[in-house]
């Protein structure tokens, strides 16, 4: 009798041990998962930031051209004007 008592409590435990097993098993996975994703995720963040970066950069260089456009055409205009006003004197 002792000896059944014995057996079931082994088979009993050999189950949990398999059942615990397999959670570990999936724990481990979905940490490994998770690792990926975070680092998917941090390459995709530094990927659209780059992009963000580098449109801003384009964007500051287009106004920075217009503004010394703009400056220059200011100053031929003044120019001319003063050219004009030393022809009439």
């Amino acid at each position: 009798m002792a000896i059944a008592i014995a057996d079931a409590t082994l088979a009993d435990l050999d189950a949990t041990r398999s059942s615990l097993d397999f959670v570990e098993n999936q724990l481990t996975s979905t940490i490994s998962n998770l690792s990926v994703t975070k680092t998917n995720v941090t390459a995709s963040e530094s990927t659209i930031r780059d992009v963000d970066f580098a449109e801003e950069t384009a964007n500051f260089a287009k106004l920075s051209l217009l503004a010394q456009t703009g400056s220059y055409a200011l100053s031929q205009a003044n120019a001319a004007s003063s050219n004009l006003t030393s022809l009439l004197q």
